[in-house]
């Protein structure tokens, strides 16, 4: 019965050296694959920052091509504005402001007495005079 024993404990510590071969074989496997995995990993991430990279180069160049064209239409429309301010200002000292004919109000002569509609009715008349010819300082009303 020892020996029976012995032999089942020398076939229990080959059994268990044939099992931890087998897990060294399989932690290996591991490893490498792991380790293959990771490499891989390493060689996406590169190719999408490359790729990413590229296309943020691309449009960072047409963002500025774009930056470039407004800048030139902005000189563009500020020339042209200075010219239109230009001719703005000519047609301004070319041309005087129209004035209206009108005739300036007389006063009837004074015959003793005068009714307050006929003096209403002369500064009414009066006003519409200074407003078609623009006048509105009333030193210029009163020399007028």
């Amino acid at each position: 019965m020892t020996s029976a024993l012995e032999d089942q404990v020398v076939t229990l510590e080959e059994s268990i050296g044939d099992v931890k071969e087998r897990i060294s074989d399989v932690d290996d496997r591991l490893n490498d694959g792991l380790q293959t995995m990771q490499e891989q990993l390493r060689e996406f991430v590169w190719d999408n920052i490359g790729f990413s990279e590229n296309k943020l180069t691309g449009k960072d160049d047409a963002l500025e091509a774009m930056i470039l064209a407004l800048k030139e239409e902005i000189n563009e429309l500020k020339g042209e504005l200075k010219l239109f301010k230009a001719a703005i200002d000519n047609e301004m000292l070319a041309s005087k402001p129209k004035q209206q004919a009108m005739d300036v109000p007389q006063s009837k002569a004074f015959k003793g007495a005068r009714s307050v509609s006929e003096v209403d009715n002369f500064l009414w008349a009066m006003e519409q005079y200074f407003r078609t010819m623009s006048i509105k300082d009333d030193a210029t009303k009163v020399n007028t």
